[in-house]
């Protein structure tokens, strides 16, 4: 005979929903229970690599000079503006 546990009941409960999950939710939830198993195991899965990228780029941008550009300092972006300006003037006048 078989005797319903109440983790049958909250299992029960949970299923349906989670099969409504859309897939990207779904990998969270298989990330978050992982996370959650090992933690509860004594292990300490978290997310490493996603902090190494991001240090890895915070380091990138560190050491990369930054270039402002603006119309206003080039001569040549200045008359171009200015003649798309004009006929722009142009076009709204006819």
């Amino acid at each position: 005979m078989y005797h319903l546990k109440i983790s049958d009941i909250v299992l029960g409960e949970i299923l349906p929903t989670v099969s409504q999950l859309s897939h990207q939710d779904k990998l969270r939830l298989i990330h978050f229970l992982l996370l959650a198993v090992a933690k509860e195991e004594g292990c300490s899965l978290e997310d490493t690599e996603e902090i190494d990228s991001t240090k890895a780029l915070l380091n990138q941008l560190a050491s990369t000079q930054r270039v402002v550009w603006s119309p206003q300092a080039d001569p040549e972006a200045i008359q171009a503006l200015s003649d798309l300006l004009v006929a722009a003037q142009g076009t709204a006048n006819t």
